[in-house]
C-alpha cells in the first residue's frame, strides 16, 4: 500500500544503508509534533564525475569500463553528459553514477588512466545534504510516502517556523573502578551511570548501579551487565534524541563499548538499524549512533577556546590551564561543582554507606555540570550546523577548515562548479615547503603613552577578498578587466566566484542578525549566529593556503596578505600626514598617539580615510584610551619593540591586554597576579611607587615563605609518552619523579597537563621540580628571578626601575 502524507519536522542527522546491493539514504527527522521519523530517499544514487583526456572516450566507451569482485560486476549504472566549471572554465564531463556506494572509489580508480575523475571521495551521506541543501535543525514541511510501513521521502519545502528544534536530550557520565589510576577494561568494572534528561520542561535525573545505595535518585540492579542494559533501556525508553558525554568519544562510550564485549553482552545505543561505534574524523573520534546525535562537549570546548568564540562568563573557558569539567562547569557558572579526588573512587567504592553515596551524588553532579556546559555551547554549534549545511554530529568534531570545506562544497553545487579534489601527498609536501607571505608589523618603541586611539580594519581579510574578487577560479592572465594584487596577481572583475560571494552573504548575514541583536539582546540564537558568522568568515582566508584544502590557492593566499600590507601601511602614512604619531601597527589595527589633536579630529581622519577605501572595507575606531604600556623583547642587538604586547585602559575605564604573561599558563598564578597587578596600577593610577611596592610584597612574601604553594604551581602540556622526550624538562622531571615513586602511573602523565612546584631539593631545576600534589616546599630565589621579577620588570623598566631597586634597594620614581 502506498500512501503519501505531509510531517513538519527538521533533519537532525543523514547516513545510508546497504540493501540488496544498493545504498540508500536515510534521514532522522524530528517532527514539531514531539514524535522522530526514520525516512528513506531511494532515488538519490552515488555517483562520481569523469573528464577524460581524450575526445574518443565518450558514454559508450565509459559504458564498457567494468571489473568482477566476489563474482558481482563493478560498472556504471548510468552516464550523463553534463558541463561543469573548473576554476572558473567550461568542461564537458560525465556523471557516473552506481548503484552501491563502495562502487565509487573502485569504479573512479579504475577510470583515473583515462582522464581525471572528481567529487570521488565525498561521502555518500555528505554527498546528499552537499547535493540537497537542506538546512539541518531547520523546519520544512516534507512529503514522505509510506511504502508498506517504510516512510519515503519525497520532497521538503523549507517552513516559515523560525522557532528552535525541541530535542530530548540525556546527559551522561560512568564510573569506573580505578585500583591503578588508569582502568583496564578486562579489569575493571564500570560501577555507575548517571543521567540527566532534558525535554523542555521535563527532566528525570539518576544514578544505575549494582550496590545498594539509599538515596532516591539511586536506581540499583543485579551486576554490571543489568546496570549497561539498563542503561541502554534508559536511552531508549526516553527517546533520546542527543547523547551527551564529556571526552565520551576517548572514555565512556569507548569503555562501554570494550566492556560490553568483555562482558559478551549486546550494547547498541542505536534508535534504528545500525551500530553504535566509533570512526575516525580527521585527527578526531566521532561516536555514530545510528537515529541519535552523539556530542561529546570536550571537543566543542576545545574548538570554542581555539576560535574564541566564548562570551561572557563564558569567556572564562578561555582562560582555562586545563579543561576538565568540573574547571569549564566553575568557569561558567561561577558555582563550585561537587567533586571527590579520582584517585578516591574506587576507595569510595570500596568502602561503607556515606562514602557510597557521597561517590553516587559526584556522579550525579557530573552529568548536572555537562548539561549546564552543554546548554551554554550548544547553540552555537547548531548554528554553524546550520550555516554549513553539515550535520551536528559532524560540526561537532570539526575545524574551522572542514567547516568552510563543506560550506563551499555546497555552494559549488549550486553554482554548477566543480568541488576540487584533495591534494596528494606530493602536493601536500609542495605546498609545505612554499610557505605564504605573512602580515606587516610595526613594532612600537617600548615605553608608557597617554591619549592614545586604536583603530582596526573590519574584517581585514574577508573584506580584501570580497573588494578584490579573490577567489582561485577568478584567478587570470587574459581577462579584460582585473584588480591587480600588490604580488602582480589579476583577478578577473567579472567573474561571479565562489568564496568572495559566499563572504559576502556571510557578512551582509551577520550585520543583520547584529541589528536583530541589539533589539533582543536576551536571545541566545542571534547571539550564536552571529558568533557562527564571524568564525567561518574569518577562517576562509586561512583555508585558502592550508596545504591540505581543495580551494588551496597560493596565488589568493598570498593576494591577501600583500593587500593586507598595503591597507596597513597606506593608513599609517595616512595617520602620519594628517599629523598623528604611529606608535603601532599589527595585520589589521594600528594604535595612534593624538598628541595635540583631539577625537574629533580622530573620528575625522578615520571619515575621510574610509571614503577612500572599496565599499566592502572599513577602518574602525575600536577605542579610545587614557594610557597604555608597550614593552620591548630582548633582540640580538639591545631590545626592540614586542609584536602584539602590550596593555591599555581605556577612557571608560576598562582594560585591554594583550600578549603578557598573565594568559599563559606555563607562568606561575603568583608572577601573573603581579603582573596583573603592576599593570593595573599604572594604567588606573599612574602610581609608579605603588606598582614597585607591589611587586617588593610579593619579593618579601616569598622570601618568607608564605605564599601558598597553589599560587607557585607552573602548567605545561606533555605531548608525548615520558619516553618520547631527548631534553629534560621541568614538566618532565616532575612526571618521571611521580611515575618512578609509585605515584602516578605512565598513562595518567601521558598527554596530560603537568602542574609542578619548583622545590628546594636537587641539582637542576628539572630535579627540584615536583607534581603540586607531592610538593612540601619552594625555592623562593627561583620564583623571584625566573617568574615574579621577570613578567614585572618588562613593565617597570620603561620607568627606569632595575631589579636591584625591585628587591628593596633603588630609590623612588614617579610617573610622568
Amino acid at each position: 500500500m502506498d500512501s503519501t502524507n505531509q510531517i513538519l519536522g527538521a533533519v537532525i542527522d543523514i547516513d545510508y544503508l546497504n540493501r540488496n546491493d544498493r545504498s540508500v539514504i536515510r534521514l532522522v527527522v524530528k517532527g514539531k509534533d514531539g514524535k522522530s521519523y526514520e525516512l528513506f530517499d531511494h532515488k538519490f544514487r552515488p555517483y562520481f564525475y569523469f573528464v577524460p583526456s581524450k575526445d574518443s572516450i565518450d558514454r559508450d566507451f565509459i559504458a564498457l569500463v567494468s571489473s568482477f569482485e566476489n563474482g558481482k560486476e563493478i560498472k556504471a549504472a548510468e552516464v550523463l553528459e553534463i558541463e561543469r566549471s573548473i576554476l572558473g572554465k567550461m568542461v564537458g564531463a560525465y556523471k557516473i553514477f552506481v548503484s552501491n556506494t563502495s562502487y565509487v572509489p573502485k569504479l573512479s580508480a579504475m577510470f583515473a588512466q583515462y582522464g581525471t575523475c572528481y567529487e570521488y571521495d565525498i561521502p555518500f551521506a555528505k554527498r546528499y545534504s552537499v547535493d540537497n541543501g537542506m538546512v539541518p535543525l531547520t523546519y520544512y514541511k516534507i512529503m514522505i510516502s509510506d511504502v508498506n510501513g517504510e516512510l519515503s521521502f519525497v520532497s521538503a519545502e523549507r517552513d516559515a517556523d523560525e522557532s528552535p528544534v525541541q530535542l530530548n536530550i540525556m546527559c551522561f557520565d560512568i564510573e569506573v573502578y580505578n585500583p591503578l589510576g588508569v582502568p583496564r577494561t578486562e579489569k575493571d568494572p564500570i560501577i555507575m551511570i548517571s543521567y540527566l534528561f532534558n525535554k523542555g520542561r521535563d527532566e528525570k535525573r539518576g544514578v544505575i548501579t549494582f550496590k545498594g545505595i539509599d538515596l532516591p535518585f539511586v536506581d540499583v540492579v543485579k551486576d554490571e551487565k543489568a546496570m549497561i542494559n539498563k542503561f541502554v533501556e534508559r536511552v531508549r525508553e526516553l527517546d533520546v534524541d542527543i547523547l551527551v558525554g564529556y571526552n565520551s568519544a576517548n572514555f565512556d562510550i569507548r569503555y562501554l563499548l570494550e566492556r560490553a564485549r568483555f562482558l559478551r553482552v549486546g550494547f547498541s545505543l542505536s534508535k534504528y538499524e545500525g551500530d553504535t561505534k566509533i570512526e575516525s574524523h580527521g585527527l578526531v573520534d566521532k561516536v555514530k549512533i545510528a537515529g541519535r546525535v552523539h556530542v561529546d562537549m570536550y571537543s566543542v570546548i576545545k574548538f570554542v577556546a581555539v576560535v574564541g568564540a566564548a562570551e561572557g562568563a563564558a569567556g572564562n573557558v578561555l582562560k582555562l590551564n586545563s579543561k576538565t569539567l568540573k574547571n569549564v562547569y566553575e568557569a561558567i557558572t561561577g558555582d563550585k561543582k561537587f567533586a571527590v579526588e579520582k584517585m578516591d573512587i574506587y576507595k569510595l567504592w570500596d568502602g561503607g554507606e556515606d562514602d557510597l553515596k557521597t561517590l553516587a551524588t559526584y556522579n550525579l553532579a557530573d552529568s548536572d555540570a555537562l548539561y549546564a556546559v552543554y546548554d551554554t555551547f550548544i547553540a552555537i554549534m547548531i548554528e554553524l550546523s546550520k550555516l554549513t549545511y553539515d550535520s551536528l554530529s559532524d560540526v561537532c568534531v570539526s575545524t574551522t577548515g572542514q567547516l568552510v570545506e563543506f560550506m563551499l562544497m555546497h555552494n559549488a553545487v549550486s553554482s554548477n562548479e566543480m568541488i576540487l579534489n584533495k591534494p596528494t601527498e606530493a602536493e601536500m609536501k609542495a605546498r609545505v615547503s612554499n610557505p605564504i607571505e605573512g602580515a606587516y608589523v610595526m613594532t612600537p618603541e617600548p615605553g608608557i603613552y597617554s591619549n592614545l586611539a586604536m583603530f582596526d580594519f573590519r574584517g581585514l581579510y574577508p573584506s580584501i577578498i570580497i573588494s578584490h574578487n579573490i577567489d582561485p577560479s577568478s584567478v587570470c592572465t587574459d581577462c579584460g578587466e582585473y584588480y591587480e594584487s600588490p604580488d602582480g596577481t589579476h583577478f578577473d572583475k567579472n567573474r561571479r566566484s565562489i568564496v568572495p560571494q559566499v563572504l559576502k552573504m556571510m557578512i551582509a548575514q551577520r550585520a543583520e542578525v547584529k541589528k536583530a541583536y541589539k533589539k533582543d539582546p536576551t536571545n541566545i540564537f542571534l547571539r550564536s549566529r552571529s558568533s557562527a558568522l564571524k568564525i567561518v568568515s574569518n577562517s576562509v582566508y586561512g583555508y585558502l593556503g592550508y596545504p591540505r584544502s581543495r580551494w588551496y590557492s597560493r596565488p589568493c593566499a598570498n593576494s591577501v596578505t600583500a593587500y593586507g600590507r598595503q591597507y596597513i601601511k597606506e593608513v599609517m602614512a595616512e595617520a602620519s600626514n594628517y599629523g598623528m604619531k604611529v606608535i603601532y601597527g599589527d595585520t589589521d589595527s594600528l594604535c595612534i598617539l593624538i598628541g595635540d589633536k583631539t577625537k574629533d579630529d580622530a573620528l575625522k581622519f578615520m571619515k575621510e580615510y574610509n571614503s577612500k577605501l572599496p565599499e566592502s572595507m572599513e577602518l574602525e575606531l575600536d577605542g579610545f584610551y587614557n594610557r597604555g604600556v608597550f614593552v620591548g623583547k630582548k633582540v640580538e642587538k639591545g631590545s626592540a619593540g614586542a609584536k602584539k604586547k602590550y596593555a591599555l585602559i581605556s577612557d571608560t575605564g576598562s582594560i585591554k591586554i594583550r600578549g603578557f604573561e598573565l594568559v599563559r599558563r606555563d607562568w606561575s598564578k603568583i608572577a601573573r597576579d603581579t603582573q596583573r597587578a603592576v599593570l593595573e596600577t599604572i594604567l588606573k593610577e599612574g602610581d609608579a611607587q605603588k606598582a614597585v611596592d607591589i611587586v617588593r610584597d610579593a619579593v618579601k612574601r616569598l622570601k618568607e615563605g608564605s605564599v601558598p604553594l597553589e599560587e607557585l604551581a607552573i602548567n605545561t602540556q606533555l605531548r608525548k609518552s615520558i619516553e618520547g622526550y631527548d631534553l629534560k624538562s621541568p614538566e618532565l622531571g616532575a612526571a618521571r619523579k611521580a611515575v618512578k615513586a609509585g605515584l602516578k602511573t605512565k598513562e595518567e602523565v601521558q598527554g596530560a597537563v603537568i602542574s609542578y612546584v619548583i622545590t628546594k631539593h636537587g641539582s637542576s631545576i628539572s630535579d627540584r621540580a615536583e607534581l603540586i600534589e607531592f610538593a612540601k616546599d619552594y625555592d623562593s630565589d627561583y620564583y623571584i628571578n625566573n617568574q615574579v621579577l621577570p613578567a614585572t620588570m618588562r613593565i617597570l623598566k620603561e620607568l627606569n626601575f632595575n631589579e636591584e631597586e625591585l628587591k628593596g634597594l633603588g630609590t623612588q620614581k614617579k610617573l610622568q
